[in-house]
């Protein structure tokens, strides 16, 4: 398996907008500080400014559909590591648990790799602000977060994309979520090349407990 593939593993989805929270809530720097306030904000009253915050936070029927995949399921990967021999296979585990009220999901992936234990941790949900699905990936064998957005395409798989690291450089890179039922969902999961072409570089396939 590349490293790509390994720090991009995970069920699916960023809280960028949180990150973006605590920074903009954080002390203020004048260099920093933004004067300007948008139109709309303008326009609103402290009323109206709750109102509106409160229909963000509140969970939609994107963050139900999160909420479906809560529960133990097994994990068979396969993904290539050299092009000229057959894909490296593995199986794993994983634990995904609603958190923040029903807002994101969180998933925890254990799996044998190579003879060593490999675990992952992502948190997922929809981001009512930009209308997109979010998550953020770690996992031990690397120091890096992997930040993954986006949305379902005419298909009806949910297509994240996100940068991967190696120490080759940074890389785009996508996972392509197929829900075949709700006990049966795939990850499929590519690097971009350097002709803009993606490769698929490997699967999961998940199975519910």
């Amino acid at each position: 398996m590349n490293t790509r593939s390994l720090i991009a593993f995970g069920a699916g989805a960023l809280a960028a907008s949180t990150l973006a929270f605590l920074v903009a809530s954080g002390p203020e720097h004048d260099e920093h500080k933004n004067t300007h306030q948008p139109d709309a904000m303008e326009e609103m009253g402290p009323a109206e400014m709750m109102a509106a915050m409160a229909e963000k936070a509140a969970p939609g029927e994107e963050h139900e559909q999160l909420m479906k995949t809560c529960g133990e399921w097994t994990a068979k990967s396969s993904f290539i590591m050299d092009p000229a021999a057959p894909p490296m296979e593995s199986t794993g585990t994983m634990t995904i648990e609603s958190v923040m009220g029903g807002r994101f999901v969180k998933c925890d992936f254990e799996m044998d790799f190579m003879g060593q234990p490999f675990n992952g941790l992502s948190y997922a949900g929809y981001d009512k602000y930009h209308n997109q699905y979010v998550s953020i990936w770690m996992d031990t064998m690397s120091t890096k977060i992997t930040y993954l957005e986006g949305n379902h395409n005419e298909d009806g798989d949910l297509v994240m994309k996100g940068i991967s690291s190696t120490p080759m450089g940074d890389n785009p890179m996508k996972i392509v979520t197929t829900h075949h039922d709700d006990d049966h969902f795939t990850d499929h999961f590519y690097d971009k090349m350097p002709d803009g072409t993606w490769f698929q570089s490997g699967t999961i396939k998940y199975t519910r407990k």
